[in-house]
């Protein structure tokens, strides 16, 4: 029998590359799709789009909960998230009580599974508005009966992610040096988006990944230092790297989120960043014998399609239709 996987935030970054994944071992996939600034959508046999408010109840949405269920649906993915506002009751309703709803829909339709795409920032001390209540979200699922799965990944490296392309721009928007917030030590832990799809898809039907939260991350922690002389090695540019205080740096993020669609960092990304990530990896190890691709590979290839083109992939631009 056809096995169905329903994965929210279908059309987002890491959503386009689970659902390729999803296809690639076999599954027939129900992307829930939501307004994206870049939304990619898969022309696929195996995979059908409908979109989906994750702040309703799906009780609301009566043609798509009669569709789900007639099909044989054996997991809920929710990748979902709100990025980039400051506002907590905003944040709230997709990150938290958005959780609440997946796991209604879940029951509404006799689904036991439920993975959930959480955030590094939950582990820190530091959260801000998204933090707080994707913390919130994931606690309301690991207090439930569900077979569900937590994962919480550090920055997701890859040619389309926010997170590189942001430190690009910042690397190579002035000519001779490249400005750096505080000392520039604090640890980054990226996971290659390669990486995370293939083991979300793994863990589906692994009875041992189920009630467990999982840190996922690569294979090296590093400087924010580190990573921007990594990156001018790989492009083969010299600069300058010069630190900027910690309160301009602030100012800034908070600006750009006022007055940018997609900011170019916020004053939450300013927080997150003088903030450590180290991640223990140990129990993806055990469970899902975790091998990442080595952290420079990955940089380097998405490099290589990022090319000089980082201020592309941070502007609004139209939905993709991509044939596979």
């Amino acid at each position: 029998m056809d096995k169905y996987i329903i994965v929210t935030g279908a059309n987002g970054y890491l959503g386009y590359y689970v659902c390729n994944r999803l296809l690639d071992e076999g599954y027939l996939v129900i992307g829930l799709t939501y307004t994206h600034f870049a939304s990619r959508l898969i022309e696929n046999a195996g995979i059908s789009y409908f979109e989906y408010d994750l702040t309703k109840k799906i009780d609301q949405n009566q043609n798509l909960n009669t569709y789900l269920k007639q099909k044989n649906i054996i997991a809920v993915l929710n990748l979902a998230a709100l990025l980039g506002s400051s506002n907590y009751d905003k944040n709230y309703q997709v990150n938290a009580e958005g959780v609440n709803n997946i796991m209604h829909l879940a029951q509404s339709i006799g689904v036991h599974r439920i993975i959930q795409i959480s955030s590094v920032v939950v582990l820190k001390k530091i959260k801000g508005p998204y933090g707080v209540t994707k913390l919130e979200g994931q606690e309301f699922l690991t207090a439930s009966n569900f077979d569900f799965t937590v994962f919480i990944p550090a920055m997701i490296l890859g040619p389309e992610g926010l997170g590189l392309n942001r430190v690009l721009k910042n690397v190579f928007r002035l000519p001779l040096f490249v400005p750096i917030i505080g000392t520039g030590k604090q640890t980054q832990h990226p996971i290659f988006v390669k990486d995370f799809a293939k083991y979300i898809v793994k863990s589906i039907e692994l009875p041992q990944t189920y009630q467990k939260v999982y840190e996922i991350a690569g294979d090296s922690v590093i400087s924010f230092r580190d990573f921007v002389s990594l990156i001018l090695k790989i492009k083969k540019r010299k600069k300058i790297l010069v630190s900027i205080p910690v309160f301009v740096a602030s100012w800034l993020g908070w600006f750009f989120q006022k007055t940018q669609k997609v900011p170019l960092f916020t004053a939450e990304h300013v927080k997150g960043v003088l903030q450590n990530s180290n991640l223990n990896t140990e129990a993806l190890r055990i469970d899902l014998d975790f091998t990442p691709t080595p952290f420079s590979e990955a940089l380097e290839y998405s490099l290589n399609i990022i090319e000089d083109n980082w201020n592309y992939y941070l502007q609004s631009r139209d939905e993709q239709y991509i044939k596979r």
